[in-house]
């Protein structure tokens, strides 16, 4: 079975959270995101639901 190339989004998305979580830590992004987890939460299941289409 040949392996896909396709763009790593879920390490992309693993990033960007990890760093937006890290600026805030740090009191460099001064934000409250409440509904960034529950985002993450979609699009993973956004990417379940399409893995089995």
């Amino acid at each position: 079975m040949a392996r896909r190339n396709t763009f790593p989004t879920f390490a992309v998305i693993v990033l960007i959270f990890g760093i937006v979580w890290l600026l805030k830590e740090l009191n460099i992004l001064a934000i409250n995101v409440p509904w960034l987890p529950v985002l993450v939460i979609i699009i993973s299941l956004g990417w379940i639901f399409n893995r089995f289409n």
